[in-house]
């Protein structure tokens, strides 16, 4: 990165309050210099998400989230490095310099090719009786059409790349494979489809799906391929439009395609969206829950909608809070929203009060083909249990679904312990082993290079000192770097000394995330005097054995080492 973009980039975050910034997402609170508060980005009831005010930094001590103001920005609201950059720089009120050039740190030109194509298809649908027809036939009128921003493709090989093709965005588009390459022949990937924009929480195009209008097409719906910029398993269809109504309602309803979310959203259910033809995963979840903490997935009755609520089960297990609240609801066999909607908007409402918690989802669909009277099917009923409630996170969710189990078992919870693998052996503690010591760091030099960074005002009037002691050489090179950057009146930042040393950025990690016991400047000098001590007399104490290694060896001393031992005696 040019030296001007870091200096930019240094001086924005040093106009940016981080416990401000995550204090708009996450509730925090004040403990001792730091802030805490639940992390965002794992499930746990106990607050271990620290933000330094002065280190300008995050760290979870559960999950190993850490970083400054613009890792947030992308861990959190699913940004991009410039995106981060982008938003940062309106908050602080700081214009991006030509310099720090949009191509030089992510995917623009991607999201341009999808800008554009957007457009196209968009105005194809305009211009396309047989597409136009074919929507309102489903019911999907103007305004949804304008709100999810639908389109057509036309039966061409080549229209879409000719118009990229004028914009010189060729490359790119094959990138995001809105167009495919085969030999050497570049065409259009959608062709007589209709196009269903996907859009991140920024709005901006990041894929597509196409629905065919071809009766003779054996694939009835293609999507785009994943790129830098479209993670299947980490999208969601329709989050943009409904994030507002998610928010407003407190819940979201999960469907499972693109024209199952239009048709609630045409019935006000304005909350909806849909996975990307995957199963719900760990990212889907975890965007979720900045919107609302209750969920209702709606699957087809039939085995495939089981099987697939069953996986949405299993993988949100070991992320649920207690305040969190997941419900399924099955449809009619053979039926989807639309035909509920043609028939009463009431049976659906019917069937979202009539939903079945995870709770028990989770017994009936372990129970399903087992004879529990038989002590083989219960033994094995048992055991899938436990290994399914082992995953839930430590809390009052979990205990109950533990007492629940023994009813059902006919046995205390001891005795479940006795002859099992245990509940759950991540009970002894909510924290990962993230926070351990760097093997080759000696933990004074550690801390008082953490002192430093929360207290830089100290710097000028011991760093000298405390870089003849300090060993390790790493240390040194960090040490300096800290010195280097408060004599130019630099903010100490995360990432300056990670770009700078990224050998090191284990060492600078644990350094930042360190959290320091003095609670104001006067207690930390003394505890850096102290440190400095230490330090003075270990080297002492190394010289003097030294030194009476070499007398006791008969080695010849000079002068000056036989006054040095005569005053180590003394």
């Amino acid at each position: 990165m040019k030296n001007l973009d870091r200096q930019f980039i240094d001086n924005l975050l040093s106009n940016i309050d981080i416990v401000e910034l995550i204090g708009q997402k996450v509730t925090l609170k004040k403990f001792g210099n730091n802030y805490k508060g639940l992390c965002p980005f794992h499930a746990e009831n106990t607050p271990s998400f620290n933000v330094s005010s002065s280190k300008q930094f995050y760290h979870c001590f559960g999950c190993g989230a850490s970083g400054d103001a613009i890792s947030f920005l992308k861990n959190y609201e699913g940004l991009s490095f410039y995106e981060s950059i982008e938003k940062l720089a309106k908050i602080a009120n700081i214009s991006i310099p030509e310099t720090v050039s949009k191509k030089n740190y992510d995917n623009e030109n991607l999201l341009h090719a999808n800008y554009i194509a957007s457009d196209f298809f968009s105005n194809n649908l305009q211009n396309n009786k047989k597409a136009k027809d074919y929507l309102l036939s489903r019911g999907i009128t103007d305004d949804l059409i304008e709100k999810f921003d639908l389109g057509y493709a036309n039966d061409s090989w080549d229209g879409l790349m000719k118009e990229l093709q004028k914009k010189n965005l060729i490359k790119d588009a094959l990138e995001v494979g809105v167009l495919v390459k085969n030999k050497d022949k570049i065409y259009d990937r959608f062709r007589d489809r209709v196009i269903f924009p996907i859009k991140n929480t920024q709005e901006k195009v990041i894929a597509f799906g196409g629905r065919t209008l071809n009766k003779s097409e054996s694939a009835k719906y293609i999507n785009s391929p994943e790129s830098k910029i479209f993670f299947k398993s980490a999208q969601l269809y329709g989050l943009f439009q409904a994030k507002n109504s998610i928010t407003k309602n407190d819940k979201v309803i999960i469907v499972e395609g693109y024209t199952d979310v239009l048709a609630l959203h045409k019935n006000n259910f304005n909350y909806s969206i849909a996975t990307l033809g995957t199963a719900f995963t760990k990212s889907h979840f975890n965007k979720i829950m900045k919107y609302t903490k209750n969920i209702f997935f709606c699957f087809d009755g039939d085995e495939a909608g089981k099987k697939a609520a069953w996986k949405a089960l299993t993988n949100c297990l070991d992320e649920l809070r207690d305040n969190v609240n997941i419900n399924f609801i099955f449809l009619p066999e053979g039926k989807d929203p639309d035909d509920i909607f043609n028939e009463d908007v009431n049976l659906f409402i019917n069937l979202i009060d009539k939903s079945t918690p995870l709770s028990e989802f989770l017994f009936q669909e372990v129970e399903k083909n087992k004879n529990i009277e038989k002590i083989e099917d219960k033994s094995k009923y048992i055991i899938e249990c436990i290994d399914l409630i082992k995953q839930i996170p430590k809390g009052v969710f979990k205990t109950l679904m533990e007492e629940k189990l023994t009813k059902i078992a006919n046995i205390n919870k001891d005795e479940l312990y006795k002859y099992t693998s245990k509940f759950d052996k991540s009970d002894k503690s909510d924290k990962s082993d993230n926070n351990k010591q760097i093997d080759d760091y000696n933990n004074e030099e550690f801390y008082i290079l953490s002192i430093l960074i929360e207290y830089p005002n100290l710097i000028s009037k011991h760093a000298a000192k405390i870089n003849k002691l300090i060993s390790n050489n790493s240390a040194k090179k960090i040490l300096n770097a800290i010195i280097n950057m408060k004599e130019q009146n630099q903010k100490i930042n995360i990432s300056s000394l990670i770009e700078g040393f990224p050998d090191n950025k284990d060492l600078i990690n644990n350094i930042f995330k360190t959290e320091i016991e003095d609670k104001n400047q006067d207690s930390a000098a003394e505890t850096i005097k102290t440190i400095i001590y230490t330090f003075q007399k270990k080297l002492d104490e190394n010289e003097y054995f030294d030194l009476l290694s070499k007398y006791s060896k008969g080695i010849k001393l000079s002068e000056d080492e036989k006054i040095k031992l005569k005053n180590f005696k003394k």
